[in-house]
């Protein structure tokens, strides 16, 4: 699967806001510490130090706003626009950014947004890969950067053929399904992550890869099964949602090829891959 639609994506995402509101409040610290370490800031200081001058800045796609929140944090002069599609998520972005007044929200298309200023630094984490033409969007948040901001970038990534044939005869089954089913699909898949752990088969060694457990090895490597034992049951289950509800991936030359081949006058300053996504962070040159 590399392709999705506006509307499809809405019927999942909508139904999981309203299933689990406080998901990005709850996670919190695990997905920062994702985020830090993925875009090459090692931690929160560092961070600080890399935005102490971006003081116009954008989370594109930001859902609950969970990442405006931490950029608010890491530097309250920045002026910080939210900007996503969903009425829904909003609604719970502007509840988790009341509290900080360098924030405003956004309801607005990523693909084609138009506001009067560029930005210093532009965040679209977890999110291109749910647009229709993730090179051309990618473009467009290109052309609202200033010169030499940065933008950073994540899309699902490829994992082997074995788990790339399942996801796609996943996820092409449940473009049919509707949310309250697709839900308990997740949650029986849950379950299975839950009893892999249960197991407490520890140290999986694979190809010259370790695994901490054998959970985390089948997660990976054959079926996703998502199970997360410090976090409440049913954030495990939207996590696996998520991704069976149409998640187009890539592997890094169709990256390359197909998203930086659509822009020029750039830099990379970091290009990661990690088990679940790959990560680019750019600077705009001129």
């Amino acid at each position: 699967m590399k392709t999705t639609d506006k509307p499809l994506t809405f019927k999942f995402f909508n139904y999981k806001w309203s299933r689990v509101p406080t998901w990005a409040r709850a996670t919190d610290h695990i997905y920062q510490t994702w985020y830090l370490n993925r875009y090459g800031y090692k931690n929160l200081q560092g961070f600080k130090k890399f935005l102490a001058d971006k003081m116009s800045v954008c989370e594109a796609g930001c859902g609950v706003a969970r990442d405006s929140k931490m950029f608010a944090e890491a530097n309250p002069q920045a002026k910080i626009l939210a900007v996503d599609q969903s009425k829904q998520a909003l609604r719970e972005a502007k509840r988790s950014l009341a509290k900080f007044p360098n924030c405003k929200t956004l309801r607005a298309d990523i693909t084609n947004f138009v506001v009067p200023q560029k930005f210093n630094f532009i965040s679209c984490d977890q999110v291109m890969h749910h647009t229709p033409d993730p090179g051309k969007t990618l473009k467009h948040l290109f052309s609202k950067l200033k010169p030499g901001g940065v933008l950073n970038f994540c899309v699902c990534r490829k994992k082997n053929p074995y788990r790339d044939l399942v996801d796609d005869l996943i996820m092409n089954r449940a473009r049919d399904m509707k949310p309250k089913d697709l839900w308990e699909f997740s949650r029986i898949v849950t379950e299975f992550g839950k009893a892999l752990y249960k197991l407490n088969i520890k140290n999986v060694t694979f190809q010259g890869r370790k695994y901490e457990n054998l959970q985390r090895f089948i997660h990976n490597q054959v079926f996703r099964c998502w199970y997360n034992p410090s976090i409440p049951f049913e954030l495990s289950v939207s996590s696996n949602y998520d991704w069976f509800s149409s998640n187009p991936r890539f592997n890094a030359a169709e990256v390359r090829k197909d998203m930086l081949g659509k822009i020029s006058g750039f830099k990379v300053l970091r290009f990661f891959e990690d088990d679940a996504v790959i990560s680019v962070s750019l600077k705009k040159l001129k």
